[in-house]
């Protein structure tokens, strides 16, 4: 309580010397201060009162110099308390500190949403790779299938030796059924002339099928 009792007094010696000088600059004689008297509480300072105090605050911090726990509490304090004089604001460090770690928390939430997206997105790219990779190899593997099935060039050239030779065969067949035809045409009620027609019919159809793969397979080798 001694150490309170004295700091209190110190105080109230400064604003008793502050009072003093505002008369003195004035040049009206300076009543005498006996004695410091609460008369309300709940009363509303002056911004004027609000000044000359926030200057003593102030002088009696840099009395205990820069490297003080005070001055150190007491940084950028003074300035919003200016502030909040000048335009009746009522701002303060732990106003401006909560406010800054709701900030902070917030973007660490969306940092944190976001990161999770960017790996949601990450999964989704993997698993679209993997799909397409599934995909590709069951393409290969039916085009290797389908190719297997078709024939090569060679085999085209051979196929279509083979073609022509069935063609010049059945040529000949049916050139010899139509002449038999001809010489039996006197009996065409005779077995004679009744098989060299069915054998002319059969070769010619089969000429004709054989002619049509033939173009076919003509086509796909030049393709």
């Amino acid at each position: 309580m001694g150490i309170l009792h004295i700091k209190i007094k110190i105080f109230c010696n400064f604003f008793q010397k502050a009072f003093k000088a505002r008369y003195k600059g004035t040049g009206t004689t300076t009543p005498d201060i006996y004695d410091i008297e609460l008369i309300c509480t709940d009363a509303c300072a002056t911004k004027q009162q609000e000044r000359d105090t926030l200057a003593a605050i102030k002088k009696m911090v840099e009395e205990l110099g820069p490297q003080s726990y005070l001055a150190t509490a007491f940084d950028g304090c003074f300035e919003i308390a200016e502030q909040n004089i000048e335009n009746d604001f009522a701002d303060s460090m732990k106003d401006r500190w909560i406010h800054a770690d709701m900030q902070f928390n917030s973007a660490n939430g969306a940092i944190e949403e976001l990161k999770e997206q960017l790996a949601e997105s990450q999964r989704d790219l993997e698993a679209a790779h993997d799909t397409a990779r599934a995909i590709a190899e069951t393409n290969n593997a039916e085009i290797a299938a389908l190719r297997e099935r078709l024939l090569s060039h060679d085999d085209l050239t051979v196929v279509i030796h083979l073609v022509t030779e069935k063609r010049l065969a059945l040529e000949s067949e049916a050139k010899n059924a139509a002449e038999r035809i001809v010489e039996a045409a006197s009996e065409p009620e005779s077995a004679t002339f009744q098989n060299a027609v069915k054998d002319h019919r059969v070769a010619k159809s089969d000429l004709d099928y054989y002619t049509a793969l033939f173009e076919r397979l003509v086509k796909a080798k030049a393709e």
